[in-house]
């Protein structure tokens, strides 16, 4: 019986390990330039990291996100970043990023006040710095633990000449999304580091299909070598690859098209996480499995061909 609908044809011979050395060195140019960045310019960390001021106020009428800002920018704390709040345009959160010294909680929401008195203070949260310290230490031991975490399970998952792909890929993906913070100059916050975790689960899952493919393929007795053995796998789970994305986006777009705050920028950091996903298993975790496979046959050559040493 015919297929009524394919998205992507059984037949298809799309040849990625072709392109394998071009992403992988664009990469490689990608996560230095990384590293460099967040050594020289640093991410734009969120209140919860450096400490400060949340304030959530509402005006009696609708505002100009504009005037919001000359407004704070008038009462002390011209670096405060302002967002819109719901379709009314008369509610804004207000992030301070200064440090909170003491004697200074509430300063800036009293400022606002006397110079915007008709203004309502919904709510105001502080976080000291040596919190925000704390909270920045708890969130990178989550992410240590975590591609620990998952690095002993693909470790047991797969042997060898396969784990170190997924987890290189895993790396590079959250790598990647770090890259993506210093770029943009999003906040990098808890919600942050949430998007990051997600991102890291996704990464593996998605990689873990192309590689239960090949085992499968080779424990059938696949002809030709392990390169052309990814290639064809992932061209038979191009597909399936195509199809989690494209929902998974389907998701998020409502979220980036209506959410404000925190929650739209995680939906975009997470769709870009997606995309890396997809782009990290193709050509990431797949020419490192050919490499360490090439790597494994070379040794066992060398080791074949060395003589053996006779005792007297």
């Amino acid at each position: 019986m015919a297929k009524f609908f394919e998205l992507v044809p059984d037949n298809t011979n799309i040849k990625f390990i072709d392109k394998f050395p071009i992403f992988v060195a664009f990469s490689v140019i990608a996560i230095i330039a990384t590293g460099i960045g967040v050594a020289t310019k640093g991410l734009n960390y969120g209140v919860d990291f450096t400490g400060g001021t949340v304030v959530q106020v509402k005006f009696p009428a609708a505002k100009k996100a504009e005037d919001v800002r000359k407004l704070v920018g008038d009462s002390g704390e011209p670096d405060a970043s302002v967002v819109a709040l719901g379709a009314a345009g008369d509610e804004f959160m207000i992030t301070s990023r200064t440090p909170v010294e003491k004697g200074q909680v509430g300063a800036l929401a009293r400022n606002m006040t006397a110079k915007e008195p008709s203004m309502q203070i919904l709510s105001q949260d502080v976080v000291g710095p040596k919190v925000g310290a704390e909270l920045k230490a708890a969130a990178l031991r989550s992410l240590l633990y975590t591609v620990l975490l998952i690095t002993i399970y693909i470790w047991f998952r797969f042997d060898f000449k396969f784990a170190p792909g997924a987890t290189v890929a895993m790396i590079h993906d959250l790598t990647m999304m770090v890259g993506f913070y210093l770029v943009t100059g999003h906040e990098f916050s808890i919600t942050a580091v949430a998007a990051l975790l997600t991102i890291a689960g996704y990464s593996v899952n998605d990689t873990i299909v192309i590689y239960d493919r090949v085992r499968e393929m080779v424990g059938l007795g696949s002809k030709g070598d392990l390169s052309e053995t990814i290639n064809r796998a992932l061209n038979l789970t191009l597909s399936r690859t195509i199809l989690t994305a494209l929902l998974t986006f389907m998701s998020i777009i409502p979220l980036i098209i209506f959410g404000t705050g925190e929650i739209r920028d995680f939906a975009i950091a997470m769709a870009f996480g997606i995309a890396v996903g997809v782009y990290s298993t193709i050509y990431i975790a797949s020419p490192m499995t050919i490499y360490i496979e090439r790597w494994m046959a070379k040794r066992e050559k060398n080791s074949v061909g060395r003589p053996k040493t006779v005792s007297a």
